[in-house]
């Protein structure tokens, strides 16, 4: 398993199905994680389970990657808080336009604990890998100045990762999605697989929300079914 193309098969499939886990990373589980998301291990039976008996053409697994001095972190921003919604510059903008971002506890720096896949999750995608099928990690936000919500692209889309290339290049066509947090990162995934033309498939058993509530979810739903297309299963 690496984040470069791996050796592949000289034989693509003509329709293929990914499965693509969206952050499942140890800073967003509880009880240790910085910013641990309510209820979040409860994903992780089905999310094994996807992985060791699935049948996929491949596997993406997001990793949130941000320097020390991230943009969203409320320790860079002296005077606030975590969760608190604050103005950032909207770059590439020559009105001097800004934008919100939420402030999160520091989380995801790169070669700390919780910047880690967790380890069931690892070691069944190593065992993947090793078995010849395609796994491949794909890091965002590691642009100080902007967070990146989507496996596919910042928020501001004045990049994007190599996921959308990694999913054109071997054919696929279907996406199967899991991972944290579901009114965040699952939903931004989500929308933008929408955009490229992909058709996707959200486990909800598989995703859990930052937001708490039965009314969280059912907003999400709603968006994702009737404005994007996503089926939730």
């Amino acid at each position: 398993m690496s984040s470069s193309t791996q050796e592949r098969s000289t034989t693509r499939p003509q329709s293929g199905r990914a499965l693509i886990l969206v952050d499942i990373q140890n800073d967003f589980l509880p009880p240790s994680g910085s910013l641990a998301v309510p209820e979040g291990r409860a994903i992780l039976p089905l999310v094994h389970s996807l992985i060791e008996d699935g049948e996929w053409d491949l596997i993406c697994a997001s990793l949130v990657t941000h320097p020390s001095n991230h943009i969203s972190f409320a320790s860079q921003h002296e005077g606030h808080s975590a969760f608190e919604e604050i103005h950032i510059p909207l770059l590439n903008s020559k009105e001097g336009a800004q934008t919100s971002q939420m402030l999160w506890p520091d989380h995801c720096i790169p070669e700390s604990k919780g910047w880690e896949l967790e380890e069931g999750v690892k070691t069944r995608l190593d065992a993947k890998a090793a078995a010849g099928l395609p796994v491949e990690l794909v890091r965002k936000g590691t642009n100080q100045a902007l967070d990146s919500y989507s496996a596919f692209a910042d928020n501001q889309y004045t990049s994007f990762t190599s996921l959308s290339r990694l999913l054109f290049s071997t054919n696929i066509t279907h996406l199967t999605v899991v991972g944290l947090a579901a009114d965040y990162c699952v939903r931004a995934t989500c929308v933008d697989a929408r955009k490229f033309g992909f058709e996707v498939e959200l486990v909800w058993e598989g995703t859990k929300a930052v937001g708490q509530g039965e009314e969280v979810g059912r907003k999400l739903r709603e968006e994702l079914e009737g404005v994007w297309g996503v089926k939730v299963v």
